[in-house]
């Protein structure tokens, strides 16, 4: 019997970005280990893992995702920001999310920690329809195709109530930064080349320094100048050049 092979985390985070990245009210911030994004100015963490049987003596009506250890959910752990745990039906093409408020204080517990699901419901889902689940011990899960994220992530306080209390991306970066996007001058900034003063401060960051750190204090030290750029706009440019910087 030919044993089945299931796509790595970053081929399942590319799959989920393409689901949204048509989306007005979505913004990539990253997408390493993590996928981190703004929608509707909510800011989340993303991980992904695919689903398979939880194996004997299980029936295969028993499915599972595994949470891995990984030193890079140590930042996570110590933010605020939500953490989605999804899991990906490959055969179904659905998702399948578990309660944030539960999964959260779960991370880096132990080498892997499992999330369940069932093969009947999985199988069950509709386009255009979000399921839900339960397991004996009350754990929910959401379930939904993966053309649905869009609508699923816009019912996500509906399904998990108390995840995002006031959350827009002002309030969840550092205090400096929602004070930054406060200011009311005026002004517009093409691309990072064009400030030197932008440049060099970008360039003071050492190669691995987290983005949003990057993302805040950028922001907050520059928005004053620069009031006409929107969020996105200062993802895009501090992408942008990062990127173009040889390692």
């Amino acid at each position: 019997m030919v044993r089945k092979v299931y796509p790595r985390s970053k081929i399942l985070i590319a799959k989920f970005i393409e689901a949204i990245v048509d989306y007005e009210g979505f913004t990539l911030i990253g997408k390493d280990t993590i996928c981190q994004f703004s929608f509707d100015d909510k800011y989340y963490y993303a991980y992904i893992k695919a689903i398979s049987p939880q194996g004997g003596p299980h029936p295969l009506e028993h499915q599972r995702a595994q949470l891995p250890y990984h030193d890079r959910f140590q930042e996570v752990i110590e933010s605020s920001i939500p953490f989605l745990f999804l899991g990906y039906d490959i055969d179904n093409d659905v998702f399948v999310c578990w309660d944030p408020h539960k999964v959260k204080p779960r991370l880096n517990h132990k080498s892997y920690v499992s999330f369940y699901s069932r093969l009947s419901i999985q199988e069950r889902v509709k386009p255009g329809k979000i399921e839900e689940g339960a397991l004996s011990n009350e754990d929910k899960f959401v379930l939904f195709k993966r053309a649905d994220t869009v609508s699923f992530l816009q019912k996500l306080d509906f399904y998990f109530p108390g995840l995002n209390p006031g959350s827009v991306v002002s309030e969840m970066l550092q205090p400096a930064l929602a004070e930054a996007l406060e200011s009311v001058s005026q002004g517009q900034l093409d691309c990072i080349e064009d400030d030197e003063s932008v440049r060099q401060f970008l360039d003071g960051y050492p190669s691995g320094s987290p983005f949003l750190s990057i993302l805040g204090e950028c922001m907050s030290q520059f928005s004053k100048s620069y009031s006409g750029l929107q969020l996105a706009d200062w993802v895009r440019l501090i992408k942008s050049y990062l990127d173009s910087k040889p390692n």
